[in-house]
């Protein structure tokens, strides 16, 4: 059965201030289980990069089934691929909390790239052991695209992406994108994240970048621009 899960000690850092887990410390965790699970299953960084292949991440979704709060110090993160598709890879993911309960449920889009040609890599340029796909599907639908929004009935607000942001690709690492949308859209007091949702649509690199912001109820539609280019689109909803 495809399935890789590992117990993980977290860190003071990975709680906000209203004593919740941090995106970005949910979105660490997922790439960690998902970079090693992939080096496992002989489809990892190094297998790609040799091949001058590298994973993009595309889409990623989570849900927060039972909050995981401040002095809860171990959890169980699992995860699992799907059948890949013509053009794209769906992964799983699933934090457990020390009692056994579900905290978070979540997915994620990848596709493969040539690092040479820019091109996408179809399916069949990369395959999974023959083994059994384990079965549970946290979004039967898939993750669809974001809906996208005008942004000049938007807030705006600006930051700069440094060094430290970036990841062994180049560009910055995928959970970071987290803690810029957090930076310019934060949480009130005792709020809390119910879902999180992000599409990753051009990279980013060092620079300054530009992200458009609205509230609907209790969600918050971000767009994040790089340049000229649109980079993401992220959607949160609180409780």
């Amino acid at each position: 059965m495809m399935i890789y899960e590992k117990k993980y000690d977290l860190r003071v850092s990975d709680f906000d201030k209203n004593d919740n887990m941090r995106p970005f410390g949910v979105l660490d965790l997922f790439q960690t289980v998902a970079d090693k699970h992939a080096s496992i299953l002989k489809i990892g960084f190094n297998e790609l990069i040799a091949e001058d292949l590298v994973w993009v991440l595309l889409r990623t979704r989570y849900d927060v089934i039972n909050p995981i709060g401040f002095g809860e110090s171990e959890v169980t993160v699992k995860t699992w691929p799907h059948k890949a598709g013509r053009v794209d890879f769906d992964r799983d993911y699933q934090i457990d909390k020390a009692d056994g309960r579900v905290g978070i449920i979540a997915s994620s889009k990848w596709c493969i790239i040539n690092v040479k040609t820019r091109k996408i890599v179809f399916g069949k340029g990369v395959s999974y052991p023959e083994d059994e796909y384990y079965p549970q599907v946290n979004y039967p639908d898939g993750l669809k695209k974001l809906a996208d929004f005008d942004i000049l009935s938007a807030e705006k607000k600006e930051g700069f992406a440094g060094e430290s942001a970036l990841d062994h690709n180049g560009h910055v690492n995928n959970a970071k994108y987290a803690e810029f949308i957090l930076d310019a859209v934060p949480l009130l007091d005792g709020e809390k994240i119910k879902s999180f949702e992000i599409n990753y649509i051009n990279e980013m690199q060092v620079g300054n970048y530009q992200l458009y912001f609205k509230k609907e109820g209790n969600k918050r539609l971000i767009k994040g621009f790089f340049g000229e280019k649109e980079s993401f689109r992220a959607e949160i909803e609180t409780f």
